[in-house]
């Protein structure tokens, strides 16, 4: 009898301790956030016309930064330009045809529509470049063909693109720019 006993102590004692361990709780971690402006009163606006204005609080907006993950097959993809479209590439025939023969008002126009179906093809300017130096427009040339030069891919286009902008700056007298024209065109 004396074993039993001590085993249903034992067994009370434990109970007790898991009912009082179980019942004590820990404290939750505190999590910090940010401290928020202390509650303003609102106050009601009021305007000569008796309109009343009640303010509203706003939350903070907050900037987040984004990363944006380009698929592998995008990346090496090679830009694309438009100029594959059928109907961009009529125009640019037709741009061509006009610009051989000396049809410049043509040739402009027919550029125009052009670069609004591939608005970043560097032909377009190059072709838009051109005209304007037959037009004897040398400044517009030069603008045209610097431009043309962001959307470039190949090394062929760039190099007519800085023989544009050459011819555009000697018409201009312009020093700077025909180094620059030159020094890049050394460079290809």
């Amino acid at each position: 009898m004396n074993g039993q006993f001590k085993w249903h102590k034992y067994g009370l004692i434990a109970l007790s301790l898991i009912g009082f361990v179980g019942c004590q709780s820990l404290p939750a971690p505190e999590t910090k956030q940010p401290a928020k402006p202390a509650p303003t009163e609102k106050q009601d606006i009021k305007t000569p016309s008796g309109v009343v204005i009640t303010p509203y609080e706003r939350e903070e907006i907050q900037r987040k930064k984004m990363q944006v993950v380009v698929p592998e097959q995008q990346r090496k993809q090679q830009f694309e330009d438009g100029r594959k479209l059928p109907a961009f590439q009529k125009l640019m025939q037709k741009v061509q045809q006009a610009y051989q023969q000396g049809q410049w008002n043509e040739a402009e126009a027919a550029a125009l529509q052009a670069q609004r179906l591939a608005p970043q093809s560097a032909e377009t300017f190059l072709y838009l470049a051109l005209i304007a130096n037959k037009k004897n427009q040398p400044a517009n040339a030069e603008a045209l063909a610097q431009r043309g030069l962001s959307y470039a891919q190949t090394n062929a286009m760039k190099k007519q693109l800085w023989l544009v902008i050459l011819k555009a700056a000697q018409q201009q007298k312009d020093p700077k720019s025909i180094q620059q024209a030159q020094k890049a065109l050394n460079s290809l």
